[in-house]
């Protein structure tokens, strides 16, 4: 690979050389680690490309308000079992027979 030396001596990859070595890291099944070692890449350099590349493939995410319909509360207490079933009370007021109704179910 043509990759370029800074004046620091480390190696500067190109654009067309990352794009082409995330391409071939995500087509070798290897551990990031064992790829940058086969490839003379930093291990962290590797993973900063591959986050790049997952930003760079979101799309932005939009956000629209929704607009519920205001329905009125259908039950003033609703229990449901682990099993299935399935005890309403429409009226707060029927709360205090609701122990009566639990001991009377199979649990």
């Amino acid at each position: 690979m043509d990759s370029l030396k800074a004046g620091s001596g480390r190696r500067r990859w190109t654009a067309k050389e990352r794009h082409r070595l995330v391409a071939r890291f995500h087509q070798s099944q290897l551990t990031q680690r064992a790829f940058a070692g086969r490839h003379g890449i930093g291990l962290s350099t590797l993973g900063k490309w591959l986050r790049a590349e997952g930003q760079a493939t979101l799309p932005p995410v939009k956000f629209r308000e929704v607009v519920l319909p205001n329905t009125p509360l259908r039950y003033a207490v609703e229990v449901v079992s682990p099993q299935g079933w399935i005890v309403r009370l429409q009226n707060s007021s029927e709360v205090q027979t609701l122990p009566q109704l639990l001991q009377a179910l199979p649990c």
